[in-house]
């Protein structure tokens, strides 16, 4: 039979031992995927995603004087963030999982209210729908009167692009 003083050595290495056995499995853990925003509703609480990374769904537009995702349908304000690229923007977590479910209702709710351009000259490619990860940062100056905010990304990989076909 164990004495008492050898059972008292003995809680304090099962409580580290539990501790540390709950970290290793918190730290291999996956994080959570991630909940992409659309346009609309970065823009209708701007000072909420000021400074804030994340995956914003929209329509990607690519023309001579820019690039832009964009949603229809926003309220008075164009519903625009002029996409910024930038080495020193965030880089998307290690494991970037995008929520499929929130990923598809989002999808299918944007693709009934917003319209890729149509173009007679050129290619398809000037509107695509699309995931972006970045940082929202406010615009400022003459640049807010093109659009109220920008989202500063990566570069390319971190641009998902969609279909709506299966």
């Amino acid at each position: 039979m164990e004495s008492l003083e050898s059972q008292r050595s003995t809680v304090p290495r099962r409580v580290l031992w539990c501790a540390l056995a709950a970290c290793t499995l918190a730290a291999g853990a996956d994080p959570p995927p991630i909940a992409p925003v659309t346009v609309c509703e970065v823009l209708a609480d701007l000072q909420a995603h000021q400074g804030k990374d994340f995956a914003v769904l929209g329509r990607y537009s690519f023309r001579r004087d820019g690039r832009w995702i964009g949603q229809d349908g926003c309220g008075s304000s164009p519903g625009v963030l002029i996409l910024n690229e930038d080495s020193a923007a965030p880089k998307p977590p290690g494991n970037f999982d995008l929520d499929a479910t929130v990923l598809n209702k989002k999808f299918a709710d944007l693709v009934k209210h917003t319209a890729l351009g149509k173009f007679r000259f050129g290619t398809p490619e000037y509107d695509r729908w699309a995931v972006v990860f970045g940082r929202i940062e406010p615009n400022k100056g003459d640049d807010s009167k093109k659009a109220q905010a920008e989202l500063a990304f990566r570069g390319s990989g971190v641009v998902i692009f969609l279909t709506t076909e299966k």
